[in-house]
């Protein structure tokens, strides 16, 4: 099979969760694939943003001031611009000018819970992506017609074994941001098992945020790690952390629903359970049966190396797109 050419990208994206954050981890994963890219991290030049409407969390549009970033991108010359999350974009008349050049993306990482602002002006791009399957049917009922599923994956920085830092070792972790729904069971579990909880707003004491490195410290630090599947908008969606544990070759507990068997199988990859009670029994009954534990995580390790790294989706995203 013939090599898919190298292109040449800019990117513009924001670092919101650092090194380890999934619009990092995609731009590693545009390199894995031999792309020539060109980055520009709105968080380190914030005088590119213009934010009419005050949005935030993946919410637009947000527009780049495409007169202070003209001239570099044409010295560039690249073949696609890609507008990476956090409600990127440019106002439409600029946008319809640059896809008269080049071919203009745009990545959506926070759907469901965005599409009622990002459908505004999605069908604007020449290609669009939506991490949710429930969003893409969303985008169909609209006559959105340029967006394409793209789930979420890793690259290949979270497969590197980190040492277990004695201060953070436990049998259980939580790595994320309290709300509503993942106070109690985190209460249980801290209560129950040697837990450690990881993020902001907790009403307990927690490690806080963790990025980069001690993201990496704290996961590989632990042996199992809890997956909570809403957003926070409610909606059940399988997210990002999910393939950043399992690539850890740590086993994940998530709750029980249908979208999860797309990616990888219950029981013999990842373990399911359907309340508080059950997951309680089943971490206990892992603490007691290691080789089991053991050999599951690292089924899931393994097919998430096959299956899903960047590398892999971004090469069916440029497919399917017909951009190569």
């Amino acid at each position: 099979m013939d090599k898919n050419p190298s292109l040449r990208i800019a990117f513009f994206g924001r670092y919101t969760e650092g090194a380890t954050g999934i619009v990092r981890s995609i731009f590693m994963g545009l390199h894995e694939l031999g792309h020539s890219v060109y980055e520009i991290n709105v968080a380190a030049r914030p005088g590119l943003l213009k934010n009419p409407h005050r949005y935030q969390g993946g919410h637009g549009p947000i527009y780049i001031r495409w007169d202070l970033v003209e001239s570099e991108v044409e010295i560039f010359k690249p073949d696609i611009i890609i507008f990476c999350a956090g409600g990127l974009t440019v106002e439409p008349n600029i946008l319809e000018k640059l896809k008269r050049e080049y071919t203009i993306v745009g990545f959506t990482l926070s759907d469901p819970d965005v599409f009622p602002t990002v459908n505004q002006y999605a069908h604007l791009f020449d290609h669009h992506t939506t991490n949710s399957v429930e969003a893409l049917e969303f985008y169909k009922k609209k006559g959105i017609n340029n967006t394409i599923l793209m789930p979420f994956a890793i690259d290949s920085r979270f497969f590197v074994p980190r040492p277990i830092d004695p201060k953070l070792k436990t049998n259980v972790a939580i790595i994320g941001h309290a709300r509503e729904n993942r106070i109690n069971i985190a209460q249980r579990l801290v209560k129950e098992f040697n837990t450690k909880v990881y993020g902001r707003n907790w009403p307990f004491d927690s490690l806080g945020p963790v990025h980069g490195e001690d993201w990496f410290r704290a996961a590989y630090s632990t042996s199992f790690l809890i997956n909570f599947p809403k957003t926070g908008a409610g909606y059940t969606n399988v997210k990002v952390g999910v393939f950043e544990a399992i690539a850890t070759g740590r086993l994940l507990f998530t709750e029980y629903f249908d979208e999860m068997k797309r990616f990888y199988d219950y029981d013999k990859e990842i373990v399911g359970y359907a309340n508080e009670e059950d997951l309680i029994k089943k971490i206990r009954y892992y603490i007691d049966h290691k080789d089991e534990a053991e050999a599951i995580a690292k089924a899931g390790q393994l097919r998430t190396a096959c299956e899903h790294t960047w590398e892999k989706r971004l090469a069916k995203f440029f497919r399917d797109a017909k951009i190569y």
